[in-house]
């Protein structure tokens, strides 16, 4: 007869950054990360509006995320057609505006750590990340900008001993 143990299954840990005029006007703003965890995937990215941002006249605000040393940021979430994943055409952002970047926000393009799905006839490895792991953040836009904003960015990891 087979012995059997029983351990603690998969940890979600989060970590989020709070962002600081990180909007500047008519191109891409400082740059922010956070590291990931040893043996994680990413499950899922939020993004608040903690304080409004004010921009000019069909003003577009994007966010682009990757493990990248220098920008563009973007084998993570890509900000697929330029400066609009956030905003597209606008001038403000409402405080406790909330974006889900993993559940396919406008003009973003997921492309994280997936998991296997079955469908294929030979598997394709999850990008499970086995070391601790940086990540870079880079706001951009189009216009000028009067507010900056203030946003905090939140990760979730499902995280396998």
């Amino acid at each position: 007869m087979s012995i059997n143990k029983t351990h603690p299954g998969p940890q979600v840990v989060s970590r989020k950054i709070i962002v600081n005029d990180a909007i500047v006007s008519s191109a891409a703003g400082p740059q922010f990360g956070l590291t990931q965890p040893a043996n994680s995937i990413i499950e899922k990215i939020f993004v608040r509006v903690l304080e409004a941002p004010v921009l000019g006249t069909g003003g577009d605000i994007g966010l682009e995320i990757g493990t990248e040393t220098s920008a563009p940021f973007d084998n993570i979430i890509v900000n697929a057609t330029g400066d609009d994943n956030l905003l597209d055409g606008g001038t403000t952002l409402p405080v406790n505006t909330l974006f889900e970047l993993t559940a396919g926000t406008a003009d973003t393009t997921w492309a994280g750590q997936g998991l296997a799905t079955g469908d294929a006839a030979s598997e394709t490895a999850s990008n499970l990340v086995t070391v601790d792991t940086d990540i870079n953040l880079q706001f951009t836009t189009s216009v000028a900008v009067t507010t900056a904003g203030k946003f905090e960015v939140s990760f979730v990891f499902r995280v396998f001993e």
